[in-house]
């Protein structure tokens, strides 16, 4: 962020006793007035970037709430479905596996 510090001029050099006395008031105000005028143009571009940086920030956070969240929470069901099938698979193998060790238990006797 760009900060404004201070402006700073070249002193000017001029007769005291051929110049008017309110010279040296304007010269002092419209060194303020300069000042002032260069403290709001780096505050215009200030809030320029800042308001630059907001947009692409809330582009960001609209891409995660509105894509990417949703994306996952998707991959998220469809992973806990897949191992709910992969569960109840193993579970009916074990129960075939015990059966033919059975049968094959039952014919040796």
């Amino acid at each position: 962020m760009p900060v404004f510090e201070r402006a700073e001029f070249n002193e000017v050099q001029y007769d005291l006793f051929l110049m008017p006395l309110w010279v040296d008031h304007a010269i002092e105000a419209l060194r303020q007035v300069v000042s002032l005028n260069r403290e709001i143009e780096v505050i215009k571009k200030g809030t320029e970037i800042l308001r630059h940086e907001l947009r692409i920030t809330a582009q960001r956070v609209n891409l995660f709430e509105k894509v990417k969240i949703p994306e996952a929470e998707t991959a998220i069901r469809l992973i806990k479905i897949y191992i709910g099938d992969q569960l109840a698979n193993s579970v009916g193998r074990s129960k075939i596996a015990k059966k033919k060790i059975g049968q094959l238990a039952e014919a040796s006797l």
